[in-house]
């Protein structure tokens, strides 16, 4: 389908040139909805829940997408939030504002702190012990009284939803305008050198523990802060609620299906995953997790890119191949030998199929 992925490629490079653009007209487009006429109720509870998981799904991306390190823990940030804000809050009269701020800077410490031994952790190893760190958390705030044990907090005073909607598109436009910029820089390309080998990475003079910590720590502030948000726009927080175990699941499905290791991929994902899963729960309640669980099986079968990566490969395939398979850059894509003869004739291998 020439004409199809022609098409992606010149969507897929008109973004790339005016991705300042895009963020930019995002965060007005969506800005200006309660301005024009967006009221509390129904349909912004929708947007804010979209808001919250592109949040989540990208924050996991950074660390599993990016780097190559899959987290199973990733709600232990929220759950650290969460509480952190919630307790504040109730407890100690703070206003939201600085809660959120100290929710977003323990849920850092935590992360540098836990970071210190699963980091040292890869592949399934890694995956495991950061699950075993959100169980563990779990099961502290059920035993803790300042948590309210496993009965949790009710907090009643709280900001307007309009208030949380602007708060959370504003972290959402943060971290992708973050992420983009980290990922268009050398931080970036040594994040995905680690993804793809990090032993050679580390053998070539790279310090990929300060990269890879870097990355988590960002994931563990924008989690955290999404989590303490959440947790007052909930009026409510409990364990099981605070480390969603089903949310962590939920949120990995998200970047693979929209595209893990790309900055739109996580977000498209959970766009769409959400609101597919909100329809199934309407109309067919209590099939959610077999829904997600079917599309997490064919995305890695039939998707394993996402569908982002699907795109930009197969546009990039096309592209090479407009050039008699030659890189893409070559002149018509010729590379002739030295007794004249034209490479192309065999399909352009000579050139090397992995550029």
């Amino acid at each position: 389908m020439p004409g199809t992925t022609n098409t992606a490629q010149s969507v897929l490079d008109f973004c790339g040139r005016h991705a300042w653009a895009l963020i930019a007209a995002f965060f007005v487009v969506f800005a200006a909805l309660p301005l024009l006429g967006l009221e509390s109720g129904y349909n912004m509870t929708v947007l804010i829940q979209l808001f919250i998981f592109a949040l989540l799904a990208l924050s996991w991306d950074l660390v599993g997408g990016q780097t190559g390190y899959p987290s199973f823990g990733n709600m232990a940030f929220f759950g650290v939030g969460a509480y952190t804000t919630a307790i504040l809050v109730k407890d100690f009269g703070v206003s939201f504002p600085p809660a959120l701020l100290v929710a977003g800077l323990l849920s850092v410490l935590f992360a540098v702190v836990i970071g210190l031994i699963v980091l040292r952790l890869r592949g399934g190893y890694f995956a495991i012990g950061t699950l075993g760190i959100l169980l563990a958390a779990t099961q502290i705030a059920r035993n803790l009284e300042v948590t309210g044990g496993a009965s949790g907090k009710i907090l009643l005073e709280t900001p307007s939803d309009t208030t949380f909607y602007y708060v959370f598109l504003g972290l959402l436009v943060a971290e992708v305008a973050v992420t983009y910029y980290l990922t268009s820089t050398r931080f970036g390309y040594v994040l995905n050198t680690i993804r793809d080998d990090e032993t050679k990475a580390t053998a070539m003079g790279t310090n990929t523990t300060y990269y890879k910590t870097v990355a988590w720590v960002l994931a563990a502030l924008f989690t955290g802060c999404t989590g303490g948000a959440w947790s007052l726009f909930n009026t409510f927080v409990d364990p099981m609620t605070a480390f969603n175990t089903a949310w962590n699941v939920e949120l990995i499905a998200m970047a693979l299906v929209g595209g893990a290791g790309t900055v739109a991929g996580p977000v498209i994902g959970a766009f769409a995953l959400r609101l597919a899963m909100l329809q199934i729960d309407t109309y067919f309640t209590g099939w959610q997790l077999v829904v997600l669980g079917a599309v997490v099986i064919l995305t890695v079968v039939r998707l394993p890119d996402g569908v982002v990566g699907t795109l930009r490969e197969r546009a990039s395939a096309m592209e090479y191949y407009e050039y008699g398979g030659g890189a893409a850059g070559d002149e018509m894509g010729l590379d002739d030998d030295a007794d004249g003869s034209d490479t192309t004739a065999t399909g352009g291998r000579t050139t090397g199929s992995d550029t």
